[in-house]
């Protein structure tokens, strides 16, 4: 909240102002939202496979991905072999690199053994994910100012989802900065110019959606392959893709700037 202090409000543009009074006013409905308890069903997941000496080994080890891509973002982000985005920007990607490395580590930690403890460390990072794409996106479509505004408001609200969730019950924040931002997201590309901006934003919104029907089609999945995989550990695989997808721009840069200088 202490960007607040630090935005220049004079030199905001009509969409910046836009952005602001659109986060302002999701919060404002989130105050008269109904109470959203977790399922405790949540945690019973269909494939309980043991390989490896791991249990529930398919969605444990499925998480690999996410450290994977994100590792290799950090690499990227740290080259000297590259152009630089905005400020901004590279703030937000730094937020989806480390944020993947952390949702694989804390995924796989909640896998092992399925419980709302355990889950927090799932969700936390996830957050953080969350927050960087967003903040990505405003950087790249509306302005530099509105993005940093957002993009630290979006991560002290992602944490403080998680453990208003853990303390009362209550996941309605949680939900209101998942499924609203993936909204906000889908309006902001809509409604705004491409542009210079490089990032696939369809193909990250389309592997999204993916994932999250392969979550909710964990049980039908296992069922119908008859037991060979269920869909929370391709929810995993399709969440790295997206992920991927919204990468893709920063590997791609590095390795067309890194042509460029040997020839």
């Amino acid at each position: 909240m202490s960007e607040l202090l630090f935005l220049a409000w004079r030199r905001l543009s009509t969409r910046e102002w836009t952005c602001l009074g659109a986060i302002g006013l999701a919060l404002c409905v989130w105050t008269v939202m109904p109470g959203s308890a977790q399922d405790p069903r949540y945690h019973n997941f269909a494939d309980q496979r043991h390989w490896l000496g791991i249990d529930r080994s398919a969605d444990v080890l499925s998480n690999a991905g996410f450290v994977l891509i994100g590792l290799l973002a950090v690499v990227r982000l740290v080259s000297t072999v590259r152009e630089r985005l905005s400020r901004a920007s590279e703030a937000g990607l730094w937020c989806v690199a480390l944020g993947f490395v952390g949702t694989g580590a804390g995924s796989a930690w909640y896998h092992l053994d399925p419980s709302d403890s355990s889950l927090v460390w799932d969700r936390l990072p996830m957050t953080v994910v969350f927050a960087g794409i967003l903040g990505t996106a405003l950087a790249q479509r509306v302005g530099e100012d509105v993005a940093r505004f957002a993009l630290a408001l979006l991560l002290e609200l992602g944490v403080a989802s998680v453990f208003y969730w853990h303390v009362t019950g209550d996941l309605s924040l949680y939900l209101m900065l998942q499924f609203g931002g993936i909204a906000a997201l889908v309006l902001l590309v809509l409604s705004t110019r491409r542009g210079e901006d490089p990032f696939p934003w369809w193909w990250l919104i389309g592997w999204y959606a993916l994932a999250k029907v392969l979550e909710a089609g964990d049980v039908t999945i296992w069922r119908m392959t008859h037991g060979l995989v269920a869909g929370h550990a391709l929810k995993h695989l399709a969440a790295t893709a997206a992920g991927a997808m919204f990468l893709m721009p920063l590997l791609i840069q590095s390795n067309a700037v890194r042509r460029s200088r040997v020839e």
